[in-house]
């Protein structure tokens, strides 16, 4: 597989935008099999940019509304197109729209959407590239686990689209179509080994962990013997806020849980409500009953550590491939980052830059959550997982 990314700053004007990025391909010989992704601001006539690219490319794109980016040439942007091409002899791409969904019906729409994939690619899918717009009412995890399922755990990356914090703006491409409340999957297969790693850093020296007790999905009802807000104020949390989850942005809680088999995972995860009338709290994944939960802090310097701690450990894992040649990586990384440093966050990706291979072609997101696989921290099986908080990363 060999791949290239591919950006310009022309977001109003589509068709000097298009030109731009054909100018950029000049020379990129592409093989038997093509698909891209592409990454762009919310504001994009979404409409117009799928059928552009259609026209002038012809081959299977998968994308997503993001509120930022980074990119090769420019490192860390908030407007414009960012188009990752990949294309091989040897490995097979195909990429589905779910059609619209809601809370009563995405299982089916996903399921009949990963099926007519699987029977459309040439080869045996191998990982699973997702984005969607998340429904409010459906946690994260519901998609990420439901993949996992229907697949037979196949390894599962991608995320959800973003906007400028109005959760109103995120839309999907999925070739032709574009959508406010589907996804899109893109499966390949073939002579592929992807490498998937997803990575949070973060301190937990602030004197709380509690047992989940009582919980439904992404509805925690006690911790202990108190109601969730009741051990959350015995913390000195102040929770008088008309937005709690931008308030604890930079204090997510980290859940470790235990799998039936007795492998333990751990998660970030975003407090986005309370019932003050019951005392629950609603986070935006899944918290098991029987997890523990710790309120963490997250730091310019804890940030970094999670993207140099993701990225180096793929890259070992990618040089004990002797067999295979790497070409390609997608990042998808926590928009909470943006609310939490501005400005700072160039310099960030600036990092990204200087640790990510020459031989590497790279693009990213910053997503409303991200889909990764994670390693039990007592065993060496992965788990695919819904994440806040986490700079996830897939080497292709």
């Amino acid at each position: 597989m060999r791949s290239l990314a591919v950006y310009t700053e022309e977001m109003d004007d589509l068709d000097e935008g298009i030109k731009s990025l054909r100018r950029k391909m000049d020379g990129f010989e592409l093989a038997k099999n093509t698909m891209g992704i592409v990454f762009t601001h919310p504001d994009t006539d979404f409409g117009e940019l799928a059928q552009k690219l259609q026209e002038e490319f012809h081959f299977p794109v998968l994308g997503a509304s993001a509120m930022s980016m980074f990119t090769e040439e420019k490192g860390f942007v908030t407007e414009g197109i960012s188009l990752h091409v990949f294309t091989a002899d040897d490995c097979s791409f195909v990429a589905g729209f779910t059609g619209e969904m809601t809370e009563n019906d995405y299982k089916l729409k996903i399921k009949a959407a990963y099926d007519a994939l699987a029977e459309q690619l040439e080869d045996e899918p191998k990982v699973i590239i997702a984005y969607g717009v998340k429904n409010p009412l459906v946690a994260g995890d519901e998609y990420v686990n439901y993949l996992d399922k229907i697949s037979g755990g196949l390894p599962v990356f991608g995320g959800f689209s973003s906007d400028n914090f109005l959760f109103t703006d995120c839309r999907i491409i999925v070739n032709e179509q574009v959508s406010a409340t589907g996804m899109g999957i893109m499966l390949i297969g073939g002579r592929t080994k992807p490498v998937l790693k997803g990575k949070f850093s973060v301190d937990t020296n602030v004197g709380f962990e509690e047992t989940v007790t009582k919980a439904q999905g992404n509805v925690v009802y006690k911790l202990g013997h108190r109601t969730l807000v009741d051990a959350v104020k015995a913390a000195g949390v102040d929770l008088d806020s008309d937005n709690l989850l931008s308030k604890f942005v930079g204090a997510p809680f980290l859940v470790k849980y235990t799998m039936p088999n007795g492998d333990k995972v751990q998660v970030m995860r975003h407090l986005e409500s309370i019932n003050r009338e019951d005392g629950s709290g609603t986070f935006l994944g899944i918290v098991p009953e029987g997890a523990t939960v710790k309120i963490a802090m997250v730091s310019r310097k804890e940030v970094s550590e999670s993207v140099t701690l993701a990225i180096e450990s793929a890259i070992r894992d990618v040089a004990a491939e002797k067999d295979y040649e790497y070409s390609s990586a997608i990042i998808t990384s926590c928009a909470s980052r943006l609310m939490l440093f501005s400005n700072d966050i160039v310099d960030e990706t600036k990092g990204y830059s200087s640790i990510i291979p020459d031989t590497i072609r790279f693009s990213g997101m910053y997503s409303f959550g991200e889909f990764c696989p994670v390693i039990a921290e007592n065993s060496d099986n992965y788990y695919n997982c819904f994440h806040n908080t986490t700079f996830a990363f897939i080497v292709l």
